[in-house]
């Protein structure tokens, strides 16, 4: 029973009743040869002369929950809504006198975005064409719940879909060690907000075993979304898992909906997110259509150089956010840096070949025999360039490159990528995309490197191997971007990542630069998109003079 401190919606007598319609979904491509129960609630007050809003459930459908939407619904507490409730899916067994396969633990356990795509993409196209619905696709008019790893699902759907659920309720979560779930505190804590409401809920008594404690698990959930500044609700509730789902469920609802059809509004993100956001501005996309932009620098100026190898060319964003070609035929150049007197330097994994090219975009060879991942320009004219191995499981390199000659400098990595050095000059950060490190060396004044460490530690989505770092850069107020698979991650200088800034369509960041007029401007290259957002931070380059680092705070 809920504590007698939480008040509950008045619900209406006799509100006018819906119906419920029950399908059979068996036609999952993103989890092939299931087969579930799907149960659709149905509003009186529904007309289908625009879109209704949704509120989908896990583990199906119980008649508890029809009264209580009538009431909220006929009470105001909720807009009219669809009520869709989907069990998890089973792969049937094969004739044998046996249990089928229990999708449930893999469907709602695990982390990434493929339940909220098969509820998106499968689920509520289906619901809306075998019952002739007219269904908003708008997250702000979705809301999402569930009990236990129903729970845990919901909030996950929401985490990685913002733009198709904005409001969750989830009663005894299971934020812990089944399928990655137990990073969910720290993921919070370090990426930057999103738009989404929560009404969590966990029991004095709830459930432990092999996986965790689902109450200190979703107390730690609790901190994290305070420490984040997300518009939330937290319920203790005595007794054991699941306990109060649907006595709690009228003020979960009246909670997450308040307010609709105002948007639900964004935290303002953790104090290390907001070292480096800036209030009110966000990601605008600059450009698109590329095959692959990637490998930026910027000039002394702010003016940002990028190549697209597939198409041989190399662009210049200019300081009006315009792109224009630079280089029509590069050599296929996969990543460039600009030099201390504002050359421009490019490397090609394909061609080997390291080129010059002035301000005016007249070119000339450096050096042959170099087929190079990413190259980096030091303030005292030489380069260092990551080369991978001759064969997949052939360790990478690491070149200095100084008065025509090339010099092996380090080798080891699985697949070294980008490259950058710290304002101070000293030390150099080498990416490892085939892990979730970036190496950490010092810099010799002959140009060797010493005091190699596995330094830099970067979060790596559950279900990939590993972070998929493709390209640093530094900041002048000594904070290291890397450009990876959940976006880009920024890491303090003692090691740990403390920002993650996901792109507004989840890509994969490939490419990472700071420039712009006042080179404020924070870069995302994203293969065939690039995005582009104000920043508190500032770009330097070889052509940057020499800056003392500070520790970070953490």
């Amino acid at each position: 029973m809920l504590p007698s401190s939480i008040p509950k919606p008045d619900l209406p007598q006799n509100a006018p009743k819906g119906e419920v319609k029950e399908l059979q979904f068996s036609d999952s491509k993103i989890f092939p040869g299931t087969v579930r129960g799907v149960w659709v609630f149905i509003p009186a007050q529904y007309d289908g002369s625009k879109p209704a809003c949704v509120c989908m459930k896990t583990d199906g459908y119980s008649p508890q929950i029809k009264p209580l939407l009538e009431g909220l619904i006929a009470g105001g507490y909720m807009p009219v809504t669809v009520g869709v409730f989907v069990k998890p899916g089973e792969l049937p067994a094969p004739g044998m006198d046996t249990r089928g396969r229990r999708n449930r633990c893999l469907e709602y356990d695990a982390m990434g975005d493929n339940n909220a795509r098969f509820l998106i993409e499968e689920i509520l196209p289906f619901v809306a064409r075998e019952l002739n619905l007219n269904l908003s696709t708008s997250g702000n008019d979705r809301s999402i719940s569930g009990g236990s790893s129903g729970g845990i699902t919901a909030f996950n759907a929401a985490w990685e879909r913002p733009d198709a659920f904005t409001r969750i309720y989830a009663n005894s979560g299971s934020f812990v060690a089944f399928r990655g779930g137990n990073e969910f505190p720290t993921l919070v804590r370090k990426f930057e907000a999103k738009p989404i409401r929560a009404y969590l809920t966990t029991g004095t008594h709830d459930m432990e075993n092999c996986a965790g404690d689902w109450f200190l698990n979703d107390l730690e959930m609790d901190k994290a979304l305070k420490f984040s500044g997300y518009d939330y609700m937290f319920r203790t509730l005595e007794g054991p898992h699941v306990v109060g789902f649907y006595e709690c469920f009228p003020e979960a609802m009246a909670f997450i909906w308040k307010g609709w059809p105002k948007p639900v509004p964004t935290g303002p993100s953790a104090p290390r997110v907001q070292d480096i956001i800036l209030p009110g501005e966000s990601w605008q996309l600059l450009a698109e259509g590329y095959r692959d932009a990637r490998g930026p620098a910027c000039n002394a100026t702010g003016e940002v150089y990028f190549a697209d190898s597939p198409n041989d060319k190399v662009y210049r964003i200019g300081l009006d956010g315009g792109v224009s070609e630079f280089v029509s035929a590069s050599g296929h150049a996969n990543d460039l840096t600009v030099g201390p007197q504002g050359e421009v330097y490019t490397v090609s994994s394909q061609s080997g070949r390291i080129l010059q090219y002035t301000p005016a975009g007249e070119g000339s060879l450096v050096i042959d025999g170099v087929p190079g991942h990413s190259i980096m320009a030091t303030p005292q004219g030489g380069l260092y360039v990551t080369s991978p191995g001759e064969r997949r499981d052939d360790p990478s390199k690491v070149w200095f490159i100084q008065d025509g000659k090339k010099t092996l400098v380090d080798s080891g990595l699985k697949h070294a990528t980008g490259l950058a050095y710290r304002p101070d000059q000293w030390l150099l950060s080498v990416a490892d995309g085939g892990s979730k490190w970036v190496y950490s060396y010092q810099i010799n004044p002959d140009g060797s490197l010493a005091n190699k460490e596995r330094f830099f530690w970067l979060l790596v989505p559950d279900w990939e191997d590993d972070a998929g770092a493709e390209s640093v850069c530094y900041a002048s107020e000594g904070q290291m971007f890397v450009a990876t698979r959940f976006g880009i991650q920024v890491c303090a200088d003692d090691g740990p990542t403390q920002v993650v800034l996901p792109m507004p369509d989840h890509s994969r960041v490939v490419g990472v630069c700071l420039g712009g007029p006042e080179g404020d401007t924070l870069f995302a290259f994203c293969g065939d998109r690039i995005w582009k957002r104000k920043v508190k931070t500032h770009a330097i380059g070889a052509f940057s003079p020499w800056v003392k680092v500070a520790g970070s705070r953490r």
